[in-house]
Parts: C-alpha cells; structure tokens; sequence
C-alpha cells in the first residue's frame, strides 16, 4: 500500500466528519426553547436531538446499503445524495424548520459513507472521530470566524428559507475527496447485529427525549431519561462488546462532559487555534498507547470543574474556563484514540454519540433564562474573550456520575468480553 493509499481514507473522513457534524449544528434554529414551551405539534421535529437521532438513524441505513450490493457504486451514489440533500436548501426553497430534517438526512449519508471508507481501521476511523468530535467542540468558534449570518427561526411553518449549512464550494471539495477514497476503499467486515443495536440507541435517544428529556422536563425526569439512556448505551456496548462496547461507552462520557460549555468571543481566534491543536494532538498521542481510564478520570474532573464559584466580580468561572480551553480537548482527544473500534459500525456511531444524545447539552436544568434586552446588561457591553457556562449543579453532578459510570462499564463489556472468548476458544 502507497503512500495516498493510507492517507487518502484518514483525510476524507476527516473531512467528511468535519462538515457532516458542523452541517447538524448549523441547520439548527435560535428559538427551540420557545416551540417547545408552548408545545407546538412539530416542536420535536425541530430539535438537535432528533437532528442527532435522525443522522444516526440515516448513517446506519446507509451502512446496511452500501454493503448489500456493489458497494463501491452504492457508496458513489449515497455520497451524492448526501450531498445534495445538504446543499438542498440553496436551490429548493425550504423553510427553516424542514430544513433541519432534510440536513440531518444529508449529513447521516455523509457520515454512513465515511464509515464505509474506514472500515473499522484504526487511522480512518480516528479521521471520522476527530472530524465530527472537532465540529462539536469548536463550532461556536468556527461560527464567530464565519461572521454574522441571518438567524433560522423555526416558530411557524411559515416559508422561513435559508441556504445550505455548508458554502456549496467547500461541500463540493467534500464530495470530490469522498469519491476518490469510496473508489480506492476496501470492503470491510459488516455485522447486521451491530446496525441493529445501534438503530435500537438512535430510537431510544429521541423517545426518551421527545418524552421525558426534552427542555420543558423538570429535574428528576430529566435525571430518569439519563438513566434509560445509560442502561441502554451499556446493553448496546455489551452486544458489540471489546473494545467496539468500550468505544461506545466513550461516546456516552464526552456527552456527558458537553453538560459544560465554552461561550466564544470575537477576538477568541487564538484560544480556537490552541485547543484545536491540543485535541489532534492527544488523540495522536491516544493512537499510541490505551490512556482510557486517564482520559475518562481527566473528563470527570474537567466537568467537575463546572461547580466551582465565579471569581472577581464579572461571575465567570475561570478555573472552569481555563480547564474546557486546555484540560477537556485533551482528554476528549485522549479518549477517542485511546477506546478505539475495530468494526465499521462501531467506528461509525461512537462518535455521533454526542450527537444522537443531547439530554446534557441541550436539556439539561438550567437557571431561568435571561436576555440581553431585560436584564440590566448595557449596550456597550464587551464579552470576555472566553467564558465557560454551566447548568444547575445537578446537572454537572449527574453529568460527572456518567462519565465514572462509563469508565466502569467501558472496562467491564472489554473484560467480559474477553472472557467469553477465551472460554469459546478452549484450553
């Protein structure tokens, strides 16, 4: 194998990861809060939970396809279309809120595709986990160099339209890149129990959200649908079981850790470039050696960091800031390196975890809500260049319970799983 031959596959899933996760975030709109406050029938529809849910759903179809029949021609067909659905929106006139439903169909082809190309390999598939991982953590810096652009509003069902997520150069560069890797990509091994468990974890997300998660829930159902999804993570990780279930488990902790999140300035470019560097870099450094119980013990204490009292008199939690702008890329990068997949599957839903899964960065309790306009903040006021915000301390308490959780369960489906074959293997 030459040298494009192993760097081809690493590159266009990365690429591909890249602009399928940044595509989800992008198509969604500024006002889910208030649909779903008032209960509107198309409010669940709407939501990043199930643009997640939808992408996964989307991504394993597309899997199951791809490998049915011809797979270099179907995997040809299903990028296009992907791709077409994601640039859609410039060309068709569709509003706001169905535009959510068609990007997460685009961007699931995407990511079903970057499957294909890695194959449950181990740089291929850390391609497709940098590129998706790194949209999630970086996007509102990504969105602050992109400049201002018009909101999408979702309230109505109202001819609301808007452009592709994506610049349509940028997405055809994607597709290219994609095509070339699809035609030189090998077949690699696909088991229809795995596509099976990882629908059964898409679905379960959404219900439980739809019914027990969503932004409207109180507490303690918030805290119940947590632990649905946790019992089932843990029973699709043991069915894929190795290092596949801990992969899985992985993907449970870093949504978990997104229960915190950075707020970005304008003038945060610099920190944006830092942290990106800090997370390829330890996910090199994962790729080398297993550090998972480290990185799982550093994800915990990076989302305790969420606890801790503002300083001074501007209430911005800077330790808390300082720990998710150099402590949390490293120990997400560290994570994803280190709890690889070897299977396609796997490889491919492990990282849209924190997609799929959205009960701590979207739903999870909150202080009541206040805006710029009522209370008391002035015209000229400057942000700081980067600030941390969290949930009600429930929220980060529960959220730093699950990453120990997985870190247990992780080690535990490896383990088992290793017993089992050994006993089936005989003295």
């Amino acid at each position: 194998m030459n040298a494009a031959d192993r760097v081809s596959p690493v590159v266009a899933t990365a690429i591909g990861g890249f602009v399928a996760g940044y595509s989800i975030r992008e198509s969604l709109g500024q006002d889910v809060f208030h649909i779903e406050s008032t209960g509107k029938w198309y409010g669940a529809f709407v939501t990043a939970q199930w643009a997640g849910s939808l992408t996964v759903l989307t991504a394993v179809l597309v899997l199951v396809m791809v490998h049915r029949r011809r797979p270099r021609i179907s995997a040809a067909v299903a990028t296009v279309l992907g791709s077409l659905l994601v640039a859609l929106p410039s060309f068709v006139p569709i509003a706001a809120n169905q535009a959510v439903t068609t990007n997460a169909l685009g961007a699931g082809a995407l990511v079903g595709i970057c499957g294909f190309i890695a194959g449950g390999r181990r740089l291929p598939s850390g391609g497709l986990a940098v590129g998706l991982l790194g949209s999630m953590l970086f996007y509102s810096a990504i969105s602050r160099l992109r400049g201002p652009r018009e909101g999408r509003w979702m309230d109505g069902l109202g001819p609301y339209l808007v452009e592709s997520t994506v610049p349509l150069l940028l997405l055809l560069a994607t597709t290219v890149v994609l095509l070339v890797a699809v035609r030189r990509a090998s077949v690699g091994r696909f088991e229809t129990s795995d596509a099976v468990a990882a629908l059964v974890l898409g679905f379960v997300c959404l219900v439980v959200y739809i019914y027990l998660g969503n932004t409207t829930s109180t507490a303690a159902t918030w805290m119940f649908a947590v632990a649905i999804v946790v019992l089932v993570a843990y029973g699709v990780a043991f069915d894929l079981g190795g290092r596949d279930g801990r992969y899985m488990m992985s993907g449970l902790a870093i949504a978990a850790s997104g229960v915190n999140a950075l707020g970005w300035g304008d003038a945060s470019w610099w920190i944006f470039v830092v942290t990106a560097v800090l997370f390829v870099g330890a996910v090199g450094v994962g790729l080398r050696r297993d550090l998972t119980p480290a990185a799982c013990g550093l994800l915990a204490v990076v989302t305790a960091a969420g606890l801790l009292p503002p300083i001074g008199d501007d209430s911005i939690n800077v330790v808390g800031t300082v720990f998710y702008c150099v402590l949390h890329p490293i120990a997400v990068g560290l994570l994803l390196g280190s709890a690889r997949a070897t299977r396609t599957v796997a490889s491919t839903i492990g990282p849209l975890v924190p997609f799929a899964l959205t009960l701590f960065s979207v739903s999870v309790p909150v202080p009541p809500r206040v805006f710029g306009w009522v209370d008391g903040t002035s015209d000229d006021y400057v942000p700081p260049i980067v600030w941390l915000n969290s949930p009600l301390p429930v929220g980060v308490v529960v959220a730093v319970i699950v990453i120990l959780v997985c870190l247990v369960l992780g080690s535990r489906v490896e383990r088992e799983h290793h017993d089992r074959v050994s006993d089936s293997s005989g003295p």
